[in-house]
């Protein structure tokens, strides 16, 4: 009997003793890497509820020690987007804290954050205890909306809309009109037009209502639709001269879909009614008409914007020196009067303003003039496209001046303005031409030695042109110094 109890008591003896050698477990912390002392402590939070460590947001936020307030709940969840129910966990957390005496700014980031996560439930959760404390606002249901329709569920948005006096919230034209402009944002264009219509007659539309939904329009390139939109707006809300946004998206429409005659039509109608689009839709449209290459109405809007007492940015003058520049024939003297004026409006030319010039005078063949305009645009630190450059170059060599191309050539390299093979084609085979071998061969093992592989054409004349020249022997030395580089 006394050896069993001396047993059990050596048993006993050794499990104290592993006991003590095992290592001690601690609950894991928050990494000091990821989380440095450094690091502003709604960036911590934020950062744990996005990537929550091991022992759970809970105990890493009880870790943590905070003094919670009612703007560091706001902060932590403005930069908790992605964070989906962890956020959630925060909130209760935080709301314990706080005797669940959150902000509304607070409920509605959450509703938001969970209605862009598709947690559609929890946000529902949300939304039905803000209820009960009466601050569901259309702040909330604009964030239910824009959510609904960002995750393509139109009938649930619109079951929202429903039962919106459910909420405290008036079914009206600012109801209406965030309900359509999360649809449009969203390009449910023609869901949003619907629902318009079958609501129309129930919800009295204002002036944002109908701008809205020509924006939405005019995304969608549905011109035919925005102008029955259109008449029905001035019947029923009339000429705003302040209703810019829904002018400038209607003619905007116009402009895109190719009918700027119309527009114009448009435009002398709304001018008698006081009624004008702002400065961007002129500026759009002269940039859509250089784009294309159509001068023809570029003209007449541009008269009837100075008219309007609008006075042109620096944008407006460079699209309409290039419609200039661009038409047929050329209305380069036009584009230089408006360069001059601009500056007396107070917009300085830039480098679109030159190369839309100095391409057209290339274009024209107009030696002097491009040579003038290159000098004064680099004079103003100005400089040309790449393309301008190597069609510029090509020109001067065909009109005798290989001096003003090489020095093209030369402020390229200067400026960064890397040079291509197609360059240093112009470059070589111009100087051959001209039968200024030397600087041509010089050239060549410039641009090799810069890496750019000079096409076999260009190579094959240089070599012929060095042979009629007595260089035979300096094209070898060349070759030579090539095949050196490449190994």
């Amino acid at each position: 009997m006394g050896k069993k109890k001396k047993a059990r008591f050596r048993e006993s003896k050794e499990s104290e003793e592993e006991i003590e050698k095992a290592p001690e477990t601690k609950e894991p912390g928050l990494d000091p890497l990821l989380y440095p002392p450094t690091m502003p402590i709604e960036v911590v939070v934020s950062n744990i509820l996005k990537q929550p460590p091991l022992m759970g947001v809970e105990n890493a936020l009880n870790q943590l020690g905070l003094a919670v307030s009612v703007q560091f709940v706001e902060d932590v969840l403005k930069m908790s987007y992605g964070a989906g129910m962890d956020a959630l966990k925060f909130f209760r957390w935080a709301g314990l804290r706080l005797g669940r005496k959150h902000s509304p700014l607070a409920w509605n980031l959450l509703v938001d954050l969970l209605g862009k996560e598709k947690l559609f439930d929890a946000m529902w959760d949300c939304v039905k205890i803000m209820r009960t404390e009466s601050i569901v606002s259309m702040d909330t249901i604009s964030s239910i909306f824009g959510n609904y329709a960002q995750a393509g569920k139109i009938e649930e948005a619109m079951m929202t809309f429903d039962v919106l006096d459910q909420y405290g919230c008036r079914k009206d034209a600012v109801a209406l009109n965030c309900f359509l402009s999360a649809l449009c944002r969203y390009n449910h264009v023609k869901p949003a037009v619907e629902f318009f219509d079958k609501m129309k007659d129930k919800i009295t539309p204002d002036a944002d209502t109908y701008a809205l939904l020509l924006e939405g329009l005019e995304n969608e390139g549905n011109v035919s639709k925005a102008k029955t939109t259109f008449g029905e707006m001035i019947i029923r809300v009339g000429w705003l001269p302040s209703n810019i946004a829904a002018y400038n998206a209607f003619l905007t429409n116009l402009v895109n879909c190719s009918q700027v005659e119309e527009a114009l039509k448009f435009l002398h109608v709304m001018k008698t009614k006081k009624c004008f689009p702002d400065l961007s839709f002129f500026c759009n449209t002269l940039q859509v008409l250089y784009q294309r290459k159509d001068p023809k109405y570029a003209f007449p809007l541009w008269e009837m914007m100075k008219q309007s007492g609008m006075a042109p940015d620096l944008p407006t003058y460079n699209a309409m020196i290039g419609v200039c520049c661009c038409a047929i024939p050329s209305q380069v003297e036009i584009a230089y009067r408006l360069m001059d004026e601009m500056v007396f409006s107070g917009a300085f030319p830039d480098s679109n303003t030159y190369n839309a010039i100095f391409e057209a005078l290339i274009t024209a063949r107009d030696v002097e003039g491009a040579s003038s305009i290159f000098r004064e645009m680099t004079r103003n630190e100005c400089y040309p496209v790449y393309a301008n450059y190597v069609m510029a170059m090509k020109m001067f060599f065909e009109a005798d001046d290989p001096d003003m191309a090489v020095m093209m050539w030369r402020q390229m390299i200067q400026k960064a303005i890397f040079p291509k093979s197609d360059c240093a084609a112009v470059l070589i085979e111009g100087l051959c031409d001209l039968r200024r071998v030397s600087e041509a061969l010089k050239y060549s093992l410039e641009a090799f030695t810069r890496g750019l592989q000079i096409p076999v054409e260009t190579m094959t004349k240089l070599k012929n042109a060095s042979r009629q020249a007595g260089r035979q022997g300096a094209y070898e030395q060349l070759e030579k110094k090539m095949n050196g580089i490449l190994r």
